[in-house]
């Protein structure tokens, strides 16, 4: 019988408080609710450290790109526009980063790219009242799809590469 691996403690405390800020944002307990997002995201951005030093755990930019969107909805309640914009934009910059780094594990750069998509489409989405700001996230979407291209365009190399170099096995007569 298979046994599920539990968590590491600093995801399944991220779990936790993001459930805690979750049901008090529910209850519209902005300030209690914020508190815990922020915790939350401290927790996300200790995953994220871990990751970028060692490619795991693969849940990191999931984690990290959920508690920038819920602390910018929390932010958002609270009229705070401009802070709910920056983890938006610090979202997409830092997976960004992340992906182009050839020295992190393909699959950690895949696992960058799957999160650099809703975090585009919300960065993208977003009403920009100034042209300058509009000109950068516009700037930060394209570095965003380039290394989403670039890992793709890499995992197709490495998996035509894996076929090429596999050994050949004769049909058995």
């Amino acid at each position: 019988m298979q046994q599920v691996s539990q968590p590491p403690h600093s995801e399944a405390l991220w779990r936790m408080l993001t459930q805690q800020a979750n049901a008090a944002y529910a209850q519209q307990h902005t300030l209690s609710a914020h508190a815990k997002y922020t915790e939350a995201m401290t927790k996300a951005e200790e995953m994220l450290q871990i990751f970028q030093e060692t490619g795991a755990p693969l849940s990191a930019p999931l984690a990290f790109v959920i508690s920038c969107h819920n602390l910018a909805d929390c932010l958002e309640t609270q009229k705070q526009t401009d802070q709910a914009a920056h983890f938006l934009r610090y979202a997409c910059t830092k997976l960004t980063h992340l992906a182009q780094r050839p020295e992190l594990p393909l699959q950690a750069r895949l696992a960058c790219v799957e999160q650099l998509r809703p975090a585009v489409n919300v960065l993208s989405e977003q009403s920009i009242p100034s042209l300058s700001h509009q000109q950068d996230i516009q700037n930060l979407i394209a570095q965003a799809r380039t290394a989403a291209l670039t890992v793709y365009q890499v995992a197709s190399y490495a998996v035509q590469t894996r076929l090429e170099d596999a050994p050949v096995t004769e049909r058995p007569s």
